[in-house]
C-alpha cells in the first residue's frame, strides 16, 4: 500500500490527448471526478451512470482509460471490467480495446476485495475519499508503468505480479512509521508534491466557480494531508497555513458560507510559502501573518452574522 502522497509528473502534453471515461451512478461523484480530470488537463472526459451505459460509450468512443465505481446498479465496476477483458478472447467488436486500463474507485480496501479486483483484470485502485493527485497518480501509473497484458485459460488482464496499489493519502498510523523527516531532499520533494496537489485543487475550484459540498470535502482532505506531510519534514509554516484553511472551513459551518475567493487567498499563500527558502523566516512569517488576518476577519464576520 502506498503510504505517502504520490508525486504526479505527467506533463500537460501527456494528458491533453487522453480520452477518459468516468463510470459512477452517484452523479455528484461522477461530476467531481470529471471536473478534476478536466481541470488537470485531460483533453476529453465523459461520464456514464452504470456499466451498461459505459459499454455503449466504449463502443462509440473507445476511451484510453476508464475510472469506474465498484458498486452500481445494472452492472458494477468489477462486472464491467470482466466484460471488457473477455473481449480479448471472444473478439467482441463492441469493445475496441480489451486492454484499456480500468481504475476502480471504491471504499473497499480489504485484501479480499483487492484479490477480487485483481482476478477481474483491474489495473489500479483509488480509495474514497480521494484527492486530485490520487486520481492523476493512477493515470501516471497506467501510462508510464504499463504492465504486460496476459491472456490465459484462467485469467485475462494486466500482469498480476505487481500488486495493485491502493491510493491512500491519509496519515501514517503504524507505530513503526517515522515521526519526522529532516532530509533536505525529502523536504523539497514533499513541497513539490504539495504544489502539484495544490494546483490541481485550484484548477478544480476555478473550473467549478464555486465551493460545493464535495469540493469542500476534497479541499479539507488535501489540507489535512498537506499539514501532516509538512509536519513530517518540519515545514511548520506550510503546516500552519494548511491548518488555517481547515480552521476557516470549520468556522464557516458549511460549504454555502465558504467563499471561493478566500480559498484562493489560502492557496496563493501556500504557493508562496512553498517557494520560500527555509531560512527566510521573516518573509514566510509575513505571508502567514497576512493569511491569518484574512481568516480571523472572515471568522469574526461569520460569528457576528
Amino acid at each position: 500500500m502506498s503510504r505517502s502522497l504520490p508525486r504526479v509528473s505527467l506533463r500537460p502534453e501527456d494528458l491533453a490527448p487522453l480520452k477518459v471515461l468516468v463510470v459512477d451512478d452517484n452523479m455528484n461523484v461522477m461530476r467531481l471526478i470529471c471536473d478534476v480530470l478536466r481541470a488537470s488537463g485531460v483533453g476529453q472526459v465523459e461520464g456514464a451512470a452504470d456499466g451498461v451505459r459505459a459499454r455503449d460509450m466504449i463502443t462509440r468512443w473507445d476511451p484510453h482509460i476508464i475510472f469506474s465505481d465498484w458498486n452500481m446498479p445494472v452492472m458494477g465496476g468489477i462486472e464491467l471490467t470482466r466484460s471488457i477483458r473477455r473481449a480479448a478472447v471472444t473478439g467482441d467488436r463492441r469493445i475496441p480495446n480489451p486492454q484499456a486500463p480500468v481504475i476502480i474507485v471504491t471504499g473497499h480496501r480489504s485484501e479480499a476485495d483487492v484479490e477480487v479486483a485483481r482476478s477481474a483484470g483491474v489495473n489500479e485502485f483509488v480509495i474514497k475519499p480521494f484527492t486530485p493527485a490520487a486520481l492523476l497518480s493512477r493515470i501516471q501509473l497506467v501510462l508510464l508503468k504499463p504492465r504486460p497484458f496476459v491472456v490465459s485459460a484462467d485469467y485475462i488482464g494486466p500482469d498480476r505480479r505487481r500488486k495493485l496499489e491502493l491510493s491512500y493519502n491519509g496519515p501514517l498510523r503504524r507505530s513503526s512509521d517515522p515521526t519526522e523527516v529532516v532530509d533536505v531532499a525529502e523536504r523539497a520533494a514533499t513541497r513539490d508534491t504539495i504544489g502539484v496537489e495544490l494546483e490541481a485543487l485550484r484548477a478544480l475550484i476555478a473550473a467549478r466557480r464555486r465551493v460545493d459540498a464535495e469540493t469542500l470535502k476534497m479541499t479539507y482532505r488535501v489540507m489535512q494531508h498537506t499539514s501532516f506531510r509538512a509536519r513530517q519534514v518540519r515545514d511548520s509554516v506550510v503546516a500552519r497555513a494548511s491548518a488555517l484553511l481547515m480552521e476557516y472551513a470549520d468556522a464557516m459551518g458549511g460549504h454555502e458560507h465558504c467563499e471561493a475567493e478566500v480559498m484562493e487567498v489560502h492557496f496563493a499563500a501556500i504557493a508562496k510559502l512553498l517557494v520560500i527558502e527555509p531560512g527566510q523566516v521573516d518573509e514566510a512569517e509575513e505571508v502567514l501573518g497576512q493569511l491569518q488576518m484574512v481568516v480571523r476577519q472572515k471568522i469574526a464576520r461569520r460569528r457576528a452574522a
